[in-house]
């Protein structure tokens, strides 16, 4: 029996709820699609359904932070993990926002004692430009560049004055009588590679995943997000149970530092239901085959 069936025969009636989390207003909101909804038997006693799913929105601020950046290898950067006594489906074919920046310091500016700004330039190696809605420099809401600095011991977002795609540059503007520090610009890049996986604990620091969808940063950053036509999609209907992470990791020689900071956008639509586990060894078992496709 399929793990689909815990909550097959009841979508017809499913009630949707507003969208939660969000991103910038530079960034577009993600569009969502109507979901089929699914026939089929009655639950499986392996866990039983409280209530009906209801509408859920995977954002980056529901993700934990995983490992540390490593140049050119698979690091798992990011994780969300599924609360106890719930269940996640990501239906197929909904909308994928995935826009994840690299990492650029520069070198602290001293201009506390100046009469005018003084310019600082930061390379930023592989930034490429998106389809997304630019906004009139200098802003500190562009939806590709971020920057960040410490400015009298405080911790502050800074305007990007200028972008030069083709030198691959950004250039901030520090005023008179101020002194930064600790400073950092984020920016999608082209460089390498990502994938999602499902996970699920074994013990003892062993897991079992399955690749669920991959890409290069080269493509998904450049291709519109929100055109029906080029947008990336989820490619298969998943289903993750309580305690299974969904795990974004990178592969890539610039670095990826998942913080508040950087502002990454990822968005995966999904439904949520409360469930009461009956039997947590079968529900994994059932989870798993179908992350493999019924194998």
């Amino acid at each position: 029996m399929k793990l689909i069936d815990l909550i097959a025969g009841r979508l017809r009636r499913i009630r949707t709820l507003p969208v939660t989390g969000g991103v910038k207003a530079a960034v577009q909101p993600i569009r969502g699609r109507p979901v089929k909804p699914v026939a089929g038997p009655k639950p499986t006693s392996a866990a039983i359904p409280l209530g009906l799913p209801q509408r859920a929105l995977i954002d980056r601020r529901d993700m934990d932070a995983g490992v540390d950046w490593k140049a050119n290898e698979w690091r798992p950067i990011a994780y969300f993990k599924v609360p106890q006594g719930t269940l996640y489906r990501l239906p197929e074919g909904e909308p994928v926002r995935l826009y994840l920046k690299s990492q650029a310091t520069a070198a602290d500016v001293d201009n506390s004692g100046g009469a005018s700004a003084v310019t600082a330039t930061v390379n930023t190696p592989g930034i490429v430009q998106t389809k997304m809605r630019a906004v009139t420099l200098p802003s500190i809401n562009h939806p590709e560049v971020v920057a960040w600095a410490t400015v009298g011991g405080a911790r502050q977002k800074v305007p990007v004055q200028a972008i030069d795609y083709a030198a691959e540059t950004v250039t901030l503007s520090v005023p008179a009588g101020e002194s930064w520090t600790d400073i950092a610009v984020y920016y999608v890049h082209g460089d390498g590679e990502f994938r999602i996986r499902a996970q699920r604990e074994l013990g003892n620091a062993d897991t079992a995943a399955a690749l669920l969808m991959d890409g290069a940063f080269g493509a998904i950053h450049t291709v519109s997000q929100i055109d029906e036509e080029e947008a990336p999609t989820w490619p298969r209907l998943t289903t993750l149970i309580q305690s299974n992470r969904l795990v974004l990791e990178v592969r890539t020689g610039i670095r990826i530092d998942w913080n508040d900071e950087a502002e990454h956008v990822f968005q995966l639509e999904a439904y949520v239901l409360q469930v009461a586990v009956q039997d947590k060894a079968a529900l994994r078992r059932l989870a798993e085959i179908e992350w493999r496709g019924g194998l």
